[in-house]
């Protein structure tokens, strides 16, 4: 049923679902309360009528005594039609509380209405029995009234403990709809907080370089949606990384031969096959050889798909000695620097530091590159170290034209390249690219500094934590 759901329709379903339960359990609690209201005015009612009956009985049996002990003495037919008229009132009163469905007033009530016919059948002279009847009826109408009041008394004490009952039903109510409201936003928050663990689990396993996974993905169906174009995104990389290795794999067997047959060929030499050479030819000789076993690995880690160590996105952190691995660059650049007659001016406060030395080392050749073709000869180039509070930092500066502050932009843009010096071929665009890629992913970077002599000046910086992996 999710899949036909998008997360505002579960969300909303969800928030209306828990608001139902409270409010259902309220409006039983009003009808409960408007229930116990209604019975409690209706008692009070009915015993309003039963004390207003008991009242008048009262008032009229005195009324209904005095009046007949006036006619049997004066033998008067007024008193005798108005002790008449009382008892009317009397029965009349009484009738309501025959109807009354109490069984004790019934019994009353009747006990009452039975005392005028007696009364009827005396004779003239029998006082003493009329006066005995007449006490009856007094009694019999205050225990009535005593019997009312103790009616009322219970129907309070029962109406009381209904309340009672109510209130602790309410709260029986609220704790339930408490819990059922959390139940309910629990259920809803794992339907809706399960599917996205799973997919953010399966987008963690594609950041990890798995491809082809199965992406078929269950919840509300905007999350199933983004599943599939994820799945498109998935076979897409897969696709776009097989064709990367096929390029690698092409590029690398046609560079392969060449760097074979340059390798050979500075091996005869070095061994001298051709004729003896002078000690200055054997190092520039040893350069070319081993810049060409170099490359070859280089090619030949290619070959292997792993784009090789200066192409890897995973940092090797170790301790190595920085000095000692930009006099080993400037070693294998020899040969360039002196083409141009180039002076190298190393000074630096920074010794054995921690970091990716393959990717340190592949910046700097990229940075000794691109100041070695940008220097007039003649000229001189600068390379500073040190470490501040921020980590270790390396600057080349060359004496060259610069950057203009147009191309300063760009500079770093892969596939860009700015003008070439007199003479010399256009650049590809990558190395300054991928120093800074290198640099951003040791957690460093690598900036073209303001100066106000001429020349470029490129600054790599990077932390120095216990492990940058």
């Amino acid at each position: 049923m999710l899949r036909f759901l998008s997360f505002r329709s579960l969300l909303l379903s969800s928030f209306l679902i828990v608001a139902v339960v409270p409010s259902a359990v309220l409006i039983q609690l009003r009808n409960e309360l408007g229930q116990a209201a209604t019975t409690l005015r209706s008692h009070q009612e009915q015993a309003k009528d039963w004390q207003d009956a008991n009242r008048v009985s009262r008032e009229q049996s005195a009324q209904f005594e005095r009046a007949t002990r006036q006619a049997q003495i004066l033998k008067d037919r007024a008193l005798a039609n108005a002790a008449v008229g009382a008892w009317q009132e009397i029965a009349l009163s009484q009738q309501k509380l025959l109807r009354s469905g109490n069984p004790a007033l019934t019994r009353s009530a009747e006990s009452i209405l039975s005392i005028q016919p007696q009364l009827q059948a005396l004779p003239a002279r029998a006082g003493s029995q009329r006066d005995r009847l007449f006490r009856q009826l007094d009694q019999h109408l205050s225990a009535q009234s005593l019997q009312i009041n103790q009616q009322l008394d219970q129907s309070q004490r029962e109406w009381q403990s209904s309340i009672t009952e109510m209130r602790r039903t309410a709260d029986r109510l609220a704790w339930l709809s408490l819990v059922s409201a959390l139940l309910l936003a629990l259920a809803m928050t794992l339907l809706i907080s399960w599917p996205l663990r799973k997919l953010q689990a399966k987008i963690a396993r594609m950041s990890d370089g798995a491809r082809l996974q199965d992406w078929r993905q269950s919840g509300p169906a905007d999350l199933q949606r983004l599943a599939l174009e994820l799945a498109q995104l998935d076979r897409r990389l897969a696709a776009l990384e097989e064709q990367k290795g096929r390029f690698f794999r092409q590029v690398s067997h046609e560079l392969k031969t060449p760097l074979a047959a340059i390798h050979e060929a500075a091996a005869l030499l070095r061994e001298e096959v051709l004729g003896r050479l002078s000690p200055q030819q054997q190092e520039i000789v040893l350069i070319l050889q081993n810049n060409a076993q170099t490359l070859r690995l280089r090619v030949e880690a290619l070959l292997r798909y792993d784009a090789g160590q200066w192409l890897s996105d995973i940092l090797t952190v170790e301790v190595f000695d920085l000095p000692a691995l930009i006099a080993d660059r400037l070693q294998a650049s020899r040969p360039l620097l002196q083409a141009k007659r180039l002076g190298v001016d190393v000074a630096g406060a920074a010794s054995r530091v921690r970091g990716d030395r393959s990717k340190v080392e592949t910046i700097l050749d990229n940075l000794l590159i691109n100041a070695i073709r940008h220097s007039p000869a003649g000229s001189a180039l600068s390379i500073r170290h040190g470490r501040d509070t921020g980590g270790v930092w390396l600057e080349v500066c060359d004496q060259g034209p610069g950057v203009p502050t147009a191309q300063r932009e760009r500079i770093f843009e892969p596939f860009w390249s700015g003008p070439p010096p007199l003479g010399e071929q256009p650049g590809t665009g990558l190395g300054l690219a991928m120093a800074l890629g290198f640099a951003q992913l040791m957690r460093g970077e690598l900036t073209l500094e303001q100066r106000q002599t001429a020349g470029a000046c490129f600054r790599l910086s990077w932390p120095e934590p216990e492990n940058l992996s």
